[in-house]
């Protein structure tokens, strides 16, 4: 007697999922996908944001080279270099602004802020003219 006997028949071809292991797969992407969208917004908006750094650095950058020459540069003259002024325009299509706290070429201070995709990012860029520049950025 071979095995072949006691086996169930089996019908026509019977490939492919079934409605449950379908469905399972669904929630299981259904779920991941909770989980990575709301992350992979917050990177891009991060990233977005990022550029405020290269805008508040380089005012920052200018006003320290300024004063290179010119150590007794008051808080005017720093304040109205050319990368200091008007709004900053994002290229993510998001327009930003200025707050000018420097006081002098010993506290250069500078800070970038804008709202992208509703949350509002803050770069501030500070130092003196013979030190380094440091930049952060917070949400």
């Amino acid at each position: 007697m071979t095995m072949e006997k006691f086996l169930p028949k089996r019908y026509g071809s019977e490939k492919g999922f079934t409605l449950v292991e379908l469905m399972i797969v669904i929630a299981i992407i259904g779920i991941l996908a909770a989980i990575a969208l709301p992350q992979y917004n917050s990177y891009r908006r991060r990233a977005k944001a990022k550029s405020l750094i290269d805008y508040a650095r380089a005012c920052a950058m200018e006003q320290a080279s300024f004063c290179q020459g010119n150590n007794t540069a008051n808080q005017s003259t720093l304040q109205g270099l050319s990368s200091c002024t008007g709004s900053i325009s994002l290229p993510s299509g998001e327009n930003g602004t200025w707050t000018h706290g420097t006081t002098g070429c010993a506290g250069i201070r500078e800070t970038a802020t804008a709202t992208i995709d509703g949350v509002s990012y803050t770069s501030t860029c500070s130092g003196a003219y013979n030190t380094n520049i440091t930049c952060q950025l917070s949400p």
